[in-house]
């Protein structure tokens, strides 16, 4: 897993260096490895580490053949591009760098390539296409093997894996799965003992896809409120929390009796997948997996019923929070107007929290208010640890192409890239892009370990069974709280779903 608490003793100064000299950041000692849950009996991210943990500790390398070089092998990747206005950059960043140029995870991918390329006498491509499902399989069908990696939208694995076009992650000589710079947060994605998909630090986009909350700290001192980390780090960050200060901060500015998107202020800004997101928050998930590796579906059981309950309340308090994808009305029907709304009312001092992917961090660069990060609040203060989703939107996942060139060289090439990364993309996201550029605080820095070692994939959301996810959060469009009469509409569909996923995965050849 991708937690950096060391680099906050340790790699402050040598990161600070390295931009200045052009120093390779990859002498870091060895990270602290954790678990895709954010594990532990008590509260994540209540215990600062001991100080053994914060000592630098020998840097770890993968266990890869010497002496193996490709020939200038040019390896290809085919990406997704997805051009919305949330992101900054269409295509992915992880993978191309053609030299550095100053920008901190520009400058790691380029260097974290040269280590590699000049190890193994290889090149770098990427082919990124709006329709990276299309690509793909269109180049498994004619039996080609030009793509020897993918880098798919979560939003299109439901296609991909069911259609065998991609080769089982055991098949794949030289990844080792029990290295820290894969995340094991991922097996939540197998089916019937078969995994096709990847992720970790080789990605940033699965980073960036994760729920978070963001809060305006300026506004809060302005209102009297304590800023929130110390009850997150107490682990009483909850749904009742977050109510109690979101009330607070709602104002009709402009005395018009009424409150709007885009000319008042509120106590929380939200998107309808805000309620998946608090669903997983509080502990639940539309899906799960039995002792034969299975999913079947938890919607509606008494756990998550009384999580959707809560995360509803929250959702349809319209006097304290604003919906942008249920509030059309207040900016026209041009989709454009929402974004600008949603990044508008915190720019400009109108929302107290918005909740984000930490990709939309970057958007807020150059607010001039000071803002926080938080992760997802618990259901209550009982609960163990915080959850973070991630979303089953704009994440992506790594995976092989079936009928890919040499096996051994691509698993030799992505465990290289997959343990560098971990001491070169990583630290430069992490450390540099959040926590100086953008988070403006050291509290954030610590927030971030919370939020990135407790990650969660929702098979239910991302398999979207009987189109539950998109169904779920849509909800929120008539503030619906009858959830177990959808279930019972809707459950026959998403088993069948379900039995149709398992039966095609059983029967694929590997």
């Amino acid at each position: 897993m991708k937690s950096l608490k060391y680099l906050k003793f340790f790699m402050a100064f040598f990161l600070a260096a390295a931009l200045l000299f052009g120093i390779l950041p990859s002498c870091g000692g060895n990270m602290p490895q954790t678990t895709g849950t954010g594990g532990g009996d008590g509260p994540a991210g209540a215990q600062d580490p001991g100080e053994e943990q914060k000592a630098t500790e020998a840097r770890l390398g993968p266990e890869l053949p010497d002496g193996i070089v490709f020939d200038g092998y040019v390896f290809t990747v085919l990406a997704h591009r997805e051009d919305t206005d949330d992101w900054l950059t269409p295509e992915p960043r992880e993978v191309m760098s053609e030299k550095e140029n100053g920008e901190p995870i520009n400058d790691a991918i380029y260097r974290r390539n040269s280590v590699v390329k000049e190890k193994y006498h290889i090149e770098f491509a990427m082919v990124a296409n709006a329709n990276e499902k299309t690509m793909l399989q269109k180049s498994v069908l004619a039996g080609d093997d030009i793509y020897d990696a993918v880098i798919m939208l979560n939003d299109n694995i439901s296609a991909i894996v069911p259609a065998n076009l991609l080769t089982e992650v055991s098949k794949l000589p030289y990844i080792d799965l029990g290295k820290p710079w894969w995340d094991e947060a991922v097996t939540s994605m197998s089916v019937a003992g078969k995994n096709y998909l990847l992720g970790g630090d080789i990605l940033i986009l699965d980073n960036e896809a994760t729920s978070a909350i963001l809060f305006n700290k300026d506004m809060m001192g302005e209102l009297g409120m304590d800023l929130p980390y110390g009850i997150v780090k107490e682990g009483k960050w909850t749904f009742d929390r977050l109510r109690e200060l979101m009330k607070g901060a709602s104002a009709d500015l402009n005395g018009d009796g009424q409150m709007t998107a885009n000319e008042d202020r509120w106590g929380f800004v939200t998107f309808n997948d805000t309620l998946h997101a608090l669903l997983v928050g509080g502990g639940g998930t539309l899906a799960q997996k039995d002792n034969s590796d299975i999913p079947y579906m938890t919607l509606a059981d008494s756990k998550n019923a009384a999580i959707s309950d809560k995360a509803m309340d929250i959702m349809y308090n319209k006097a304290d929070v604003v919906n942008i994808q249920t509030a059309l009305k207040d900016f026209g029907p041009n989709w454009i107007y929402g974004y600008e709304a949603y990044h508008g009312a915190f720019e400009q001092d109108r929302a107290l929290f918005i909740w984000v992917r930490m990709r939309v961090v970057e958007k807020f660069r150059g607010m001039e208010s000071n803002f926080g990060i938080l992760p997802m609040p618990k259901y209550d203060d009982s609960q163990k640890q915080y959850h973070s989703a991630v979303n089953p939107w704009s994440g992506v996942l790594l995976g092989v192409p079936k009928g890919a060139g040499d096996l051994s060289r691509t698993g030799i090439i992505l465990e290289a890239l997959a343990a560098e990364s971990r001491y070169t993309v990583q630290p430069a996201y992490y450390e540099i892009v959040l926590q100086r550029k953008f988070a403006r605080d050291e509290e954030s820095g610590e927030i971030l370990d919370i939020i990135f070692n407790s990650r969660v994939y929702d098979i239910g959301a991302i398999y979207s069974f009987g189109n539950v996810f998109l169904d779920y959060i849509g909800l929120c469009y008539k503030s619906d709280t009858n959830l177990a009469s959808y279930y019972e509409k809707r459950s026959p569909a998403m088993e069948k779903d379900i039995a149709k996923l398992v039966d095609m995965i059983k029967t694929m050849e590997d």
